[in-house]
């Protein structure tokens, strides 16, 4: 990145040079002694005197205090860009928790406490998004308003069947569909509803009662660049390159997948014999 804006004022989650900005996430394996270092990335290491600054936050894939730091300066910054700007956002799995921002009077200790209580009842991600989108400042395209009228493109890592972008990091650049009815069906089907802080209800009475409706994005361009997808067709073009027989059986496969790949009766159901040795099994 530096070789590249070399000019530039870059920041950790957000890169700045003149009016372009850069907003990314990154996690880092814990280790001792010097993490980079251990993983070989010495170029990764920052220079004497760089322009990047660094935030750390949300540890073990939480939401903390660190993490809302950083979240509150990456609005600050964009909420400074015109339309002669341009914010690039690099976006991939565990967003939602490097990002937290909740709407005031919500804290963050509410909003964390909300989520696990849904995560414990058996809630699905993206129940568990919606709830976090309508609570925040920066999910659910709020990011994307914050830079208005600068133009955006975000380049995605999905790490959601299916990649839908809304759902992927909780969707900062992406307008939610969502709305606050939807939350509290959500909230009803896992008996959370009546136990909720007064500072959610607030919220979600705002919401409901917004003037000016749901926003949108038409500023803003995303582009996914990395997925199941896209790792499984590449993955069947260098193995049919090197002469195997490449079949993908899906590419929305979830939880353990060893029982379908011992059994010939699966390959059949995905309209496939039983291949011979030489063959390549995906999924």
């Amino acid at each position: 990145t530096e070789l590249l804006l070399s000019q530039s004022c870059i920041w950790w989650p957000m890169v700045r040079e003149g009016r372009t900005l850069v907003s990314c996430g990154i996690k880092a394996m814990k280790r001792s002694g010097n993490d980079l270092i251990w993983l070989q990335k010495r170029e990764m290491l920052l220079k004497p005197h760089s322009r990047v600054q660094v935030f750390e936050g949300a540890e073990d894939n939480l939401p903390d205090r660190d993490a809302l730091r950083a979240a509150l300066a990456i609005r600050q910054l964009a909420e400074g860009l015109t339309a002669d700007d341009l914010l690039l956002v690099l976006i991939s799995g565990g967003g939602s928790a490097l990002l937290p921002a909740p709407i005031p009077p919500v804290t963050l200790e509410e909003k964390q406490t909300l989520t696990k209580l849904l995560a414990a009842r058996g809630a699905t991600i993206q129940e568990l998004n919606t709830i976090r989108k309508t609570l925040s400042q920066l999910k659910g395209g709020g990011l994307a308003q914050a830079a208005y009228p600068a133009q955006v493109v975000s380049l995605i890592l999905s790490d959601v069947v299916g990649d839908p972008v809304e759902v992927i990091a909780s969707g900062p650049t992406v307008a939610s569909s969502h709305s606050v009815q939807d939350c509290l069906h959500i909230l009803n089907r896992y008996g959370l509803r009546a136990a909720l802080p007064r500072s959610v209800k607030t919220v979600l009475s705002r919401a409901d009662s917004d003037p000016h409706g749901p926003h949108t994005c038409g500023h803003v361009l995303n582009v996914i660049i990395g997925s199941n997808v896209l790792a499984l067709a590449e993955a069947q073009q260098q193995a049919e390159a090197l002469g195997y027989q490449a079949v993908v059986l899906s590419a929305a496969m979830q939880g353990r997948g060893a029982p379908a790949a011992h059994r010939d009766d699966r390959y059949q159901c995905h309209g496939h014999p039983p291949l011979v040795p030489e063959a390549l099994v995906m999924a």
